[in-house]
């Protein structure tokens, strides 16, 4: 029997939390070639059904059931920080245009019978396209004769996982070249802003940093953007900044949820982890260490319909006793600063 990490989030959760991952795992073998969990499928109106415009398994996929796309992205939600914090919207179509403020009206004292100063919105757009996403994978076929529900529980939080860590890396660190499929990420956008702001001198360690740092990254937003901010940072961040100064001059409180994850704050505002950021204790000098802000007033998420495609190939590897996984997803992130300097969210950066 499969054994799921014990530090993870369970995927399916909640009344019938077993058969809705039956279901998933059920879904998974039949696309293997499992003719009884096919049948299984049909008879408990879980539909096999293709891609748009797709031929065969191997060559394009097939959509996933709603119960896993339902928990992929509670998965996403709960560990990708870059998610919980952004606007995320549906997209119909593969480019996406919306409106975006950058200037408001002005309000001016004026005398009767004067003139009024006129003022105007001021407007620019923020364009998106859609991104493929993927996973490829080898799993042996040994994995497939477990049993449904502990298949779909586990395959469930391997894709999620990824996808969540493919997101948070292209959101936070994206540097607009190929590797982040043209995506910038708020460090990108962020340098030469007023929202990146330096520590002390020296102060380049988790271990360094102290209260005057952490003011001074909350200053470095504006202040329409409190409402809603949090923190960004890794384990090693949380452990050496928050946890040591909070034992100082407290401000932190932690929980820990029914699922197993913590629910942190500091200073009143939520602390969001991410593997993607800064997870060591050497020099940070020149780079981001952690960010604080309101990412729904500077990003956005923009994904095709939430929809999952898995395809797999038992031919390909079959001389290893292998199936290959194929999963793919459409998206894009976009890191808006608004015209506003300072902005939404501000990084605190290590100095020499």
């Amino acid at each position: 029997m499969l054994n799921n990490r014990a530090n993870r989030v369970r995927a399916f959760t909640g009344p019938r939390a077993e058969e809705r991952a039956a279901k998933v795992g059920h879904w998974f073998k039949s696309l293997a070639g499992n003719i009884e969990s096919r049948e299984w499928c049909l008879s408990n109106g879980v539909a096999l059904r293709k891609a748009a415009n797709e031929g065969t398994n191997i060559a394009g996929g097939f959509l996933a059931p709603v119960d896993f796309d339902a928990a992929i992205i509670n998965i996403r939600e709960t560990v990708g920080a870059f998610r919980q914090g952004a606007e995320v919207r549906p997209s119909r179509s593969d480019s996406q245009v919306r409106p975006r403020r950058t200037g408001g009206l002005t309000a001016n004292f004026t005398t009767e019978g004067a003139a009024i100063t006129e003022s105007s919105f001021q407007l620019d757009a923020v364009g998106t396209t859609q991104r493929k996403m993927a996973i490829l994978a080898r799993a042996s076929t040994e994995l497939f004769e477990d049993s449904a529900s502990d298949l779909g529980e586990f395959l469930t939080n391997e894709v999620a996982y990824a996808f969540a860590s493919l997101e948070d890396d292209c959101g936070f660190n994206g540097d607009g070249t190929s590797t982040y499929s043209g995506i910038s990420g708020l460090s990108a956008e962020l340098t030469g802003t007023k929202s990146s702001v330096a520590a002390a001198s020296g102060h380049n360690t988790f271990l360094t940093l102290d209260s005057t740092d952490i003011a001074n990254v909350m200053a470095g937003i504006i202040a329409a953007a409190i409402p809603g901010s949090a923190w960004y940072t890794s384990s090693v961040g949380y452990a050496q900044t928050f946890c040591r100064l909070a034992a100082i001059s407290g401000g932190l409180t932690a929980t820990k949820r029914p699922d197993g994850t913590i629910d942190a704050s500091y200073l009143g505002f939520p602390v969001r982890f991410s593997l993607k950021l800064p997870n060591i204790s050497t020099s940070l000098a020149t780079k981001p260490m952690l960010f604080f802000g309101n990412l729904a007033m500077s990003s956005v998420l923009v994904e095709r319909q939430q929809q999952t495609i898995v395809a797999m190939s038992e031919q390909r590897a079959l001389d290893a006793d292998q199936i290959l996984i194929r999963g793919t997803q459409r998206l894009d992130i976009v890191n808006h600063m608004g015209g506003v300097d300072p902005g939404a969210v501000a990084m605190l950066v290590g100095t020499t």
